[in-house]
């Protein structure tokens, strides 16, 4: 916690003012789609991060884990621009996040620009969340799910207009993959997954990308995530008051996956 702040006050102090906004994003607050529910499998983007929610999952805090990171997210923006200092922005993201309640254990980054067999970015991201995971097969099929989700959306869907406007910028992509999913008594786990893909030449379709072809700098680091999900759930509110004014143009639509 930031000094003896409390999360409450921490989320009050943040100044967001000055933080672009997009524009033509009106089909994200009418495009039909589900909203949270416990005894679902879903899914939401939410600006350069895929999030996954496993069922059991209450709605309260799937919405509280959505809008924290949408939350981190901005400050990262505002105090760091990602395509000149990417592992600053990173930094900046995880300590929102730990500030509000995320206790996160990070595994540190590796990179995997010419490691295993996988062609394509989103093939090595299976490879590394399948050692994550462990034996966890149904949690591994939630994530492919959600990938092929975000892969046969169509164009100017909330999903790609918002995920591929906040994660390329030119040469640099920066993206995040988090699963969600219930642990003991009234714990929630996430395992979260932070990418970065450093290319020769400018970027599209950066869950596709070729990056051992294009002979590209691809790192990710695995993040082991606890919450208590009654606290998060209950800074939820103060945290939404203070991001809805980006809602419309960084949360995407939820789907059931």
């Amino acid at each position: 916690m930031a000094g003896t702040l409390t999360a409450k006050d921490y989320v009050a102090s943040l100044d967001l003012s000055g933080i672009r906004r997009a524009r033509g994003m009106e089909s994200t607050v009418t495009e039909a789609g589900a909203v949270f529910d416990s005894a679902k499998n879903q899914a939401q983007v939410v600006g350069s991060a895929l999030f996954s929610f496993a069922q059991g999952v209450t709605p309260a805090v799937r919405e509280a884990i959505s809008d924290s990171a949408l939350l981190a997210q901005l400050v990262a923006n505002k105090r760091h621009a990602s395509a000149q200092a990417p592992m600053e922005w990173y930094a900046e993201y995880e300590s929102v996040l730990e500030n509000v309640g995320w206790v996160m254990q990070s595994g540190g980054w590796t990179d995997y620009s010419a490691d295993g067999t996988a062609v394509e970015v989103h093939e090595k991201i299976i490879e590394v969340l399948t050692v994550a995971l462990g034996p966890s097969v149904a949690a591994l099929t939630i994530i492919k799910t959600a990938l092929d989700a975000l892969q046969h959306m169509q164009p100017g869907s909330s999903w790609l207009t918002i995920f591929s406007r906040e994660s390329q910028q030119a040469k640099i992509a920066r993206f995040q993959i988090g699963l969600a999913e219930t642990g003991e008594h009234d714990d929630v786990f996430v395992t979260l997954l932070a990418c970065l893909i450093e290319a020769k030449s400018d970027l599209t379709q950066v869950l596709f990308f070729k990056y051992r072809k294009e002979h590209a700098a691809f790192k990710a680091n695995n993040e082991k995530v606890s919450i208590n999900g009654p606290s998060l759930a209950d800074l939820g509110p103060t945290i939404r008051a203070k991001i809805r004014a980006y809602q419309n143009d960084y949360l995407s639509s939820i789907q059931d996956i």
